[in-house]
């Protein structure tokens, strides 16, 4: 009779243990189930996600239908930490998410009631564009099994969609001196134009042509923005300053190479436009220089993203 008992209880065990399998994560089922968390890579795709680059994130959460189920906060120490994005959502339950990072304000983000509603827009009046955010963009699918994802680990994985872009001027008191005047006597204006204003909810730019008026300053003789300037990214774009009583364009310069290309603005880089003149005041074109600040680089400057 014991041993009648006892078989009875034993199978009951092994009911409920196969039930309980069938619901959630163990260790030891990994091809069933397994923990998400968020990859911050750099322009080479290479993994910078304890450098803090990303200080914020922002997790937009979508079923299949693309209907919003809710949106989610993380911050420096999630992130930075490599915690586990838990689901709580019914087995076999089929997501798509979408994260943005740092979005810290600088720029309009909608509240989608679907995944086709949702736009990371730059804060602009009548075509002019403020610097954004150091925005970093990712989306994956995953299906929910025992509050984790089916098929292993999973990470959802956001790459950066913004540059910088400086601007300097070389021999630009000789423009004031051909029209009589003393350099520094006016303030001149920076300007990057043809970018479109907003990012979708695929991480694609769309809507509205607009421009940057990048913060500029006197240094010496030379009018330079003080620090880079933000920007989404940007092929074929036009340089501009208004100096004096003129105004010059550029679309295309010259590299350090020798060659000669468009004004882009990639992700992660920054873009080095600088305007240059003759001793007779004749405008001799632009100079352009694309590449990796050193604050990228270093650990003790990666505030400078943030």
């Amino acid at each position: 009779m014991k041993d009648i008992l006892f078989t009875k209880l034993h199978l009951l065990v092994v009911v409920f243990g196969l039930a309980t399998l069938s619901s959630s994560c163990i260790k030891e089922d990994l091809d069933a189930c397994a923990k998400l968390t968020l990859m911050v890579v750099n322009h080479n795709d290479e993994d910078v996600t304890a450098l803090g680059v990303t200080s914020e994130a922002k997790l937009f959460v979508f079923d299949a239908n693309s209907k919003l189920l809710e949106t989610r906060e993380l911050d420096l120490d999630f992130i930075t930490g490599r915690k586990t994005i838990e689901l709580p959502y019914p087995d076999n339950t089929k997501l798509h998410i979408v994260a943005w990072g740092n979005l810290k304000g600088k720029q309009n983000v909608t509240e989608p009631t679907k995944a086709e509603d949702l736009l990371v827009s730059l804060k602009s009046n009548n075509e002019l564009a403020q610097s954004p955010d150091s925005l970093f963009f990712g989306d994956i699918d995953v299906e929910v099994m025992g509050n984790g994802v089916a098929g292993g680990d999973k990470q959802i994985v956001i790459r950066p969609k913004t540059g910088t872009v400086e601007m300097r001027t070389i021999g630009l008191q000789y423009v004031y001196q051909k029209q009589g005047l003393r350099a520094t006597s006016t303030e001149c204006n920076f300007y990057m134009n043809r970018t479109l204003n907003a990012y979708n909810s695929k991480g694609e730019l769309t809507g509205d042509s607009v421009y940057y008026n990048p913060e500029g300053d006197w240094k010496a003789t030379e009018w330079i923005t003080p620090t880079p300037q933000t920007l989404y990214e940007g092929q074929k774009m036009t340089g501009s300053i208004e100096a004096g009583d003129k105004r010059y364009d550029v679309s295309v310069g010259e590299f350090e190479d020798g060659t000669v290309g468009p004004i882009e603005i990639y992700p992660f880089q920054k873009t080095l436009v600088v305007f240059e003149w003759g001793e007779d005041g004749a405008f001799l074109g632009a100079k352009i220089t694309d590449f990796i600040p050193v604050c990228y680089l270093l650990i003790e400057n990666i505030l400078y993203l943030s």
